[in-house]
């Protein structure tokens, strides 16, 4: 019974999954309202968050739950930055060799010195730590007021300089081993936040990150479909949705009066801050094509009522 009040979100639990309480009772529902009011509380407390970012760049990610901040740094700090990173991306290579994988789904993480791999059908993810002594320019930005705005717009909670890596994407054969992550799917039921801060220029070609503007908003049809996908998900105990990050075609997305995704395409040196509760994906690439950026995430104890 304890999982309810966790962050837990597999319906295998057998409380979080329970057939009687989800469907006489809307579990999975109430759960998402009762972390959803809590965390309108904690932005309640902590106020506006103008003094950091522009107006226009907060109002954007209340209204569509992403947005794209070009020119993040200043040109200097952006090259010191660049530089500093492409350095340690080529150290890791020495270390290992990205590899490739043909096993389909998610894989397991693969250490090695100062970071590790992970494999999502096809596509290599690579994560390097930021060690400040060695990477004095990553860790400075690290800890960017601006960040610390950005998380708590949108779950009222700071951002933790130690939630951020090196992140480096090398995109596989799609036709052999997809990857689950270019589907669009919403990745827990409460709110949580990742940007990325692009150190190289994302083309289409790259597989930028795809976004359904003001999908993240819990209305009724969205709550309603929320709870319809807990259902099936525990009826069926089909993978993925039974792990809890619900998967949702493209062609349904007129159902729940929502607008086609947007690919956020864009030149280096842009922030791009999601509500991850929103729909996305990875978009589509090339094979062999690849994505560097710094990566953040926050993906908070949902039912806590303070601001820290």
């Amino acid at each position: 019974m304890f999982s309810l009040l966790t962050r837990k979100k597999r319906f295998g639990d057998p409380w979080i999954g329970h057939p009687q309480l989800n469907r006489g009772f809307a579990l999975h529902r109430r759960r998402m309202q009762l972390a959803e009011g809590l965390c309108r509380w904690r932005r309640w407390l902590v106020g506006p968050q103008g003094s950091a970012l522009p107006s226009a760049a907060l109002s954007a990610l209340a209204r569509d739950g992403c947005v794209q901040i070009p020119d993040f740094l200043p040109p200097a700090a952006f090259a010191a930055l660049r530089e500093e990173v492409e350095q340690a991306v080529v150290a890791a290579g020495r270390v290992r060799a990205p590899g490739r994988n043909h096993r389909p789904g998610y894989q397991r993480k693969r250490p090695f010195a100062g970071g590790f791999d992970r494999f999502d059908g096809g596509t290599l993810n690579r994560f390097l730590a930021i060690q400040p002594s060695s990477m004095p320019h990553a860790a400075r930005v690290c800890a960017d007021s601006r960040l610390t705005a950005c998380s708590r717009a949108v779950i009222g909670l700071p951002h933790r300089p130690a939630n951020t890596d090196i992140y480096l994407t090398v995109h596989g054969e799609e036709a052999r081993t997809p990857d689950l992550q270019k589907v669009l799917h919403r990745d827990t039921f409460f709110r949580a936040l990742k940007f990325w801060l692009f150190l190289r220029p994302v083309s289409p070609e790259d597989g930028p990150f795809v976004y359904v503007p003001g999908s993240h908003r819990l209305d009724r049809r969205r709550l309603e479909w929320e709870q319809a996908m807990a259902n099936a998900a525990i009826a069926t105990r089909a993978m993925p949705n039974v792990g809890g990050s619900f998967r949702i075609h493209e062609s349904d997305l007129g159902g729940l009066g929502l607008p086609g995704p947007v690919s956020f395409s864009c030149s280096e040196n842009t922030l791009v801050v999601a509500d991850v509760l929103g729909f996305h994906r990875r978009g589509d690439a090339l094979p062999g094509r690849q994505r560097l950026a710094l990566y953040g995430w926050l993906r908070p104890y949902p039912f806590l009522p303070v601001p820290w």
